[in-house]
């Protein structure tokens, strides 16, 4: 009895264990198997610069889940730069290098919908231009993947492979057939489809440039009265296997007064032409550019100018950056405001952190980075299209005309106290204290019977030497500060230590001075040129000081700069001179 009832509780748990194991698999199923994807439409997009974009665009019946994976071939994974996944009002966020489930051979990416259900959306890949090949005939073959790569069957998939302009001729080959068309249809697709192809076409001339742009300088100005001008600086490199005799740049369809430029300034001819919304200019080169190198283009162009909204000047509906018909590896938009402008939309909490707003005293200037960046980026929400705003007080218009009025008035009056003080250093020490001690009373007794010693006068010029000696070393203790090569407080304790050597050689000094002023001869004469250099040189040194504070605040201009240091200068050299001079005199007294 005990036996029966003992496999009685087995059973029971066993078919316990069986019904929640059941429950689970029905709810995992439910998750995984609960959508359908009714059809992919594949475009094969090759752009101007030879860039492929794969644009997987996704329709699904059903409760589609986060985790959601696709991928391609392996073999395009060292050409993948960047991969994008959005809908019609969202980007969602991507995560790279999954696999797929459990199959190999495949570069898988991963879409998070963070709880959103999209019915239809869109996987992107950027891939690079070394997936086509230019052959010596002048055609083209592009290797690509012939489909998307996913988890479930596709019941339908459109194939569309698309050009700047229509091939004359294009034949894809693949393992389930040739095409000889830009479109095809593959029904009742297979998961984990891993199928290339090539494309061998012939294509208008010019209409692909094989090249890497390394990077675009996308400049806005807008100036006091709300007009807007921008020039880009494109750095492009051929990767071509014919040189390059022109490239295709994009612009605002609401762009005039386009002027393109080459690196060394020379005007270049430029061809617009305006499709599905993008003004596009074919720059002609000056010269022909090899495979492999390197040259800038600079395109300058006016914009709609802002308006003026209640208090605040708008520029509608305004991009970052121009549709563009090629991949930019590094692109940089900076847009100046005119002086004393306030930047205010959008928001500065709200900028992506790739922008950076910068606040200077007069002026803000808004500076945004991106990456690989195209015309696709703004289909995936990347690079939204808004309004730039901006408060600005009209009376900054007079600012400038104003500082320059009074920047002029403070240059002339320097001027005039540079002349002065260079008329009154024309004459020579020894003639200014031969002036002085005419018209002055001295205030001390002569003694004609002093006579100065050999030993006292060596021991003030050794003394002053010494004083010279610790100046020039304050001097480059100072410099050893500025750069950082010293600590500070190794600074403030070497520092500390000369100025007191200074001070006790200074009185010292003084002490001697009055010797040489009550002696007979030529030394009290001696003493007064001394002193009237040490003037000079502690008021040249003052005044250059306060020229370097006032230039480094931008309160002088470069030349009017350099021209009255230079001539503060020739006064400290003047005296440093004379001084030399009078030491060296005296020395030879000692011999």
């Amino acid at each position: 009895m005990k036996q029966a009832a003992g496999y009685l509780l087995t059973a029971v748990f066993i078919l316990l264990i069986v019904l929640s194991t059941g429950s689970v698999l029905r709810e995992v199923s439910a998750q995984i198997g609960s959508y359908n994807i009714t059809q992919v439409d594949h475009k094969v997009q090759v752009m101007n610069s030879g860039n492929v974009a794969i644009l997987d665009t996704i329709h699904v019946s059903g409760q589609i889940p986060d985790g959601f994976r696709i991928g391609l071939p392996y073999q395009y994974s060292a050409d993948v730069l960047k991969v994008l996944a959005y809908d019609e009002k969202h980007a969602y966020n991507i995560k790279l290098g999954v696999p797929l489930d459990d199959h190999n051979g495949f570069y898988g990416v991963e879409v998070n919908f963070e709880g959103k259900t999209p019915a239809v959306f869109t996987v992107t890949f950027m891939l690079t231009n070394r997936l086509v090949t230019e052959t010596e005939s002048g055609s083209y073959i592009i290797d690509f993947p012939a489909y998307p790569s996913l988890t479930q069957n596709v019941k339908t998939c459109n194939v569309d492979i698309i050009f700047p302009n229509s091939p004359t001729a294009i034949t894809i080959n693949k393992a389930d057939g040739t095409e000889t068309g830009v479109s095809y249809v593959k029904t009742d697709l297979p998961a984990y489809s891993y199928l290339t192809a090539q494309a061998s076409t012939i294509l208008p001339f010019g209409t692909l440039q094989i090249a890497t742009i390394n990077s675009l300088n996308h400049q806005i100005t807008i100036d006091a009265t709300g007009i807007v001008t921008a020039e880009d600086t494109y750095h492009i490199t051929s990767n071509s296997a014919t040189s390059l005799s022109a490239f295709v740049l994009s612009l605002p369809p609401e762009a005039t007064g386009v002027a393109v430029k080459d690196q060394s300034g020379e005007p270049l001819s430029a061809k617009l032409t305006e499709n599905s919304g993008i003004l596009a200019a074919s720059v002609v080169f000056g010269s022909f550019i090899g495979q492999g190198q390197t040259t800038s283009l600079t395109i300058q162009y006016n914009l709609p100018g802002a308006v003026l909204q209640n208090a605040d000047y708008v520029l509608g509906n305004f991009k970052i950056f121009p549709d563009l018909l090629y991949l930019v590896e590094q692109a940089t938009a900076v847009f100046s405001f005119p002086e004393g402008a306030t930047f205010i939309l959008p928001a500065v909490t709200s900028l992506d952190v790739s922008a950076t707003l910068t606040r200077n005293t007069f002026q803000d200037i808004l500076t945004i980075e991106a990456e690989n960046m195209s015309y696709i980026d703004y289909l995936a929400h990347q690079q939204s299209t808004g309004e730039l705003a901006y408060n600005y007080n009209p009376v900054w218009i007079s600012f400038r005309p104003t500082f320059w009025a009074t920047f002029a008035s403070l240059i002339g009056c320097i001027g005039i106290a540079v002349y002065r003080i260079h008329k009154s250093r024309e004459e020579t020490y020894e003639n200014r204290a031969e002036r002085i001690a005419a018209v002055s009373q001295p205030g001390y007794e002569a003694n004609p019977d002093q006579q100065m010693t050999a030993e006292s006068i060596k021991d003030f010029v050794d003394t002053y030497e010494a004083k010279r000696q610790l100046k020039a070393e304050l001097r480059s203790l100072d410099a050893k500060a500025q750069k950082g090569k010293i600590q500070r407080q190794q600074y403030k304790v070497q520092k500390k230590t000369i100025e007191t050597r200074i001070e006790g050689l200074t009185r010292n000094i003084e002490r001697k001075k009055g010797l040489f002023r009550g002696a007979s001869g030529i030394y009290p004469d001696l003493i007064i040129q001394i002193e009237l250099a040490e003037a000079d040189l502690a008021e040249s040194d003052k005044n250059m000081e306060n020229l370097e504070i006032l230039y480094g605040k931008g309160e002088i201009a470069r030349e009017s700069y350099k021209q009255t240091i230079g001539d503060y200068q020739k006064i400290h050299d003047k005296a440093e001179a004379a001084i030399k001079g009078i030491l060296l005199k005296l020395r030879e007294k000692t011999r």
